[in-house]
């Protein structure tokens, strides 16, 4: 493609957007909206993603050894767990330090030494895990679960299936309002391009009269649906740029124990492909309505010649 072409694309679709203003406006109006909500919702589930795997990290993992476990054989695990990747640190806590946590209140621990001795003592020699990281703890669990001397563990098992499963569903209804609304934009597009064309009709029959190829009449009309794709992908990035700190303020206010873990990087990932979506909906849009052009130059010449 020349440049003097692709100027000529350029001109020919600023011309049809200035004289099909509502219909572009509305066109680059859906466009945004739809990125905007497609945004929303892969913000808001790169955020609970973030916030599970947040929690994930602050879990404190027990795993409670057997009853015939001694505490040097605690101490021994303690020390080769400790070497592990994802453990940060490990505390080796015995029946009796159990039993007194266990009975916290002052009158409860003098009970406690007069009822229960050590040799009766039921709570087993624990170890309390603080991981790394939220994606080392379902490995350590797996390691866990080798150990011969690990009995059993717990580390909010139900709580995290409940984070999973509104993670899963989040992206489940971003997914569908993605389809839903690209199919909306592409529609709109379709129509606003299809309308132009029609009112161009004259001079592309002239065009084609002439000797132009199908693909240079499209060109005007292809250029138009990628300006109208930046524009709406442009206003909808600066809409979410301006309304996200705001949103995620009031989050925190209701969830006090929420902070937002996305960074720059990822949020500067989301606008890229919210950008390319946007100019991926304006020139889908237009191929669509563009596909049968011969069809519509060939009707509108039998029409005009009624």
């Amino acid at each position: 493609m020349s440049f003097s072409n692709l100027k000529f694309f350029i001109v020919e679709a600023l011309t049809n957007i200035r004289r099909s203003g509502v219909m572009a406006f509305i066109t680059i109006s859906t466009i945004s909206i739809a990125l905007v909500l497609m945004g929303t919702f892969l913000l808001a589930t790169m955020n609970m993603e973030e916030f599970l795997n947040q929690m994930q990290s602050e879990a404190l993992v027990t795993a409670y050894l057997k009853k015939t476990a001694e505490m040097d054989s605690a101490n021994t695990l303690s020390l080769r767990l400790s070497a592990f990747d994802e453990v940060e640190k490990i505390q080796v806590v015995s029946p009796e330090e159990a039993a007194k946590e266990l009975f916290s209140d002052p009158n409860e621990q003098q009970l406690l030494q007069i009822g229960i001795t050590n040799e009766e003592n039921p709570l087993p020699i624990t170890l309390r895990i603080k991981i790394k990281g939220g994606t080392d703890l379902k490995s350590l669990l797996q390691k866990l679960k080798n150990e011969p001397l690990v009995d059993n563990y717990s580390y909010g098992e139900e709580l995290f299936r409940q984070f999973e499963g509104l993670s899963r569903l989040l992206w489940i209804v971003s997914l569908v309002i993605v389809i839903l609304l690209g199919l909306a934009s592409l529609f709109i597009v379709y129509n606003t391009v299809r309308l132009t064309l029609f009112m161009r009709r004259e001079e592309v029959i002239i065009m084609k009269l002439v000797g132009a190829t199908n693909w240079f009449v499209r060109g005007p009309f292809i250029v138009e649906g990628f300006m109208e794709g930046v524009f709406a992908s442009t206003l909808a990035i600066l809409i979410l740029s301006m309304s996200y700190n705001f949103v995620i303020v009031k989050f925190s206010e209701l969830i006090p124990f929420f902070t937002p873990e996305i960074n720059a990087d990822q949020l500067i990932k989301l606008a890229i492909k919210l950008f390319l979506m946007g100019v991926v909906l304006g020139v889908s849009g237009s191929l669509i309505s563009l596909r049968d052009i011969n069809k519509f130059s060939r009707s509108t010449a039998m029409y005009e010649g009624i």
